[in-house]
């Protein structure tokens, strides 16, 4: 036993070793034919075997091994490496049944690592997901899912985001492997994905009304511009004005104006339909996009968000007072250049209805060509 130590015997306390090897010694006078892996102290390791021999002998045999235990060292590392890391990892034969699951991919399936270690199929683990993502997926996918996702998998090389029961994103890789087996990584997405919308919140909205801000706005007006172009369908715009603002601030204060503004901006979403679209221009100027839509049908919305701006009592100075606001409507024409042109028009019927008294909506009405006039 002095060929060098087994394995095991590197994790045996000090004080416990001697013993240890005498029970080793027990174990070959025994005729015991279990193998020993012995390490040498250049590091190489021989699988030591006793066979008991008919004359009550004993013959050892040393077969080099070292490859084989330095292998199955560098996959044990692997595995407890794969064990520990933060994204989900599954691994899949070529019969797509579970060979390896970390316990983030475990945690994700809420498998046991007992069940995980019965290498289970894969198709039983999507039909488990399906159950209890039910209320994420339609009623009509609920039959197919399972085998969408068989199929998907089998493909291979492919990337899909899914969304928990719990409301966390996780996005799926599957990459075929040489052996014709997959493998799984689930990352999640979830702070990432909310940090991305946060920031096109931040990029595309108005902090004081929560509304679109004056670049947002101006990108949908422009995206409904190129259909108008395109397929001819009605836009229309109106712009909204508060009026008497700046004796609101001047009386009351800029934290009483931000009120107002707000409450304004609280009125354009209650008065606008589902489709459309409405936007802080800046200070107390707002503008609604209305795709598909009319003069006509336009100046209804108008109304509609004039009249809820009439509604509004403000609190200032124990006292109460309303607001009320100037629309100017306008609907896109072929003649017009873009979206300026359309804005323009809008902005026009806005100070007409400043001009004749505020607190109404007034329609732009082009001028008729020059031909016409003459007439």
């Amino acid at each position: 036993m002095h060929h060098g130590r087994d394995t095991l015997a590197y994790e045996i306390p000090p004080a416990e070793l001697e013993a240890y090897v005498a029970g080793r010694v027990r174990h070959v006078q025994a005729g015991d034919a279990s193998p020993l892996d012995l390490r040498r102290s250049g590091g190489d390791v021989v699988r030591m075997q006793c066979t008991p021999l008919p004359d009550g002998g004993r013959m050892l045999t040393y077969t080099p091994v070292t490859d084989i235990v330095r292998a199955s060292d560098e996959l044990k590392l692997l595995r407890d490496a794969l064990e520990n890391v933060e994204d989900g990892v599954l691994l899949l034969d070529h019969d797509l049944n579970a060979s390896f699951m970390n316990r983030r991919m475990r945690r994700f399936w809420e498998v046991s690592e007992q069940e995980a270690a019965s290498r289970p199929a894969y198709s039983s683990l999507v039909s488990r997901a399906q159950r209890a993502s039910a209320p994420n997926i339609p009623a009509n996918e609920l039959t197919r899912f399972p085998a969408r996702r068989l199929a998907e998998v089998k493909a291979g090389d492919h990337v899909r985001d899914l969304q928990t029961p719990d409301g966390r994103r996780i996005r799926a890789h599957c990459t075929t492997m040489a052996n014709g087996g997959r493998m799984l990584t689930y990352v999640d997405i979830t702070d990432l994905t909310n940090k991305a919308a946060m920031l096109e919140r931040l990029a595309t909205t108005d902090p004081l009304t929560g509304l679109y801000n004056r670049r947002h706005f101006l990108g949908a007006l422009d995206a409904e511009w190129s259909r108008f172009q395109r397929y001819y369908r009605s836009v229309s715009v109106l712009m909204l004005d508060i009026d008497h603002f700046k004796s609101v601030n001047d009386r009351y204060g800029h934290a009483v104006g931000d009120e107002a503004i707000k409450a304004v901006a609280a009125a354009c979403n209650e008065g606008k339909r589902k489709s459309d679209l409405v936007g802080r221009l800046g200070g107390e100027e707002f503008a609604v996009l209305l795709p598909e839509t009319s003069l006509s049908r336009a100046w209804l919305v108008a109304e509609r968000i004039r009249k809820r701006a009439m509604a509004i009592l403000l609190n200032a100075h124990q006292a109460q007072f309303g607001v009320t606001v100037s629309i100017g409507i306008a609907e896109a024409t072929v003649s017009m250049s873009g979206i300026d042109a359309l804005m323009a028009a809008a902005d026009h019927a806005l100070y007409q209805a400043k001009a004749e008294g505020r607190n109404r909506c007034v329609a732009f009405v082009p001028a008729p060509p020059a031909s016409k006039a003459a007439e």
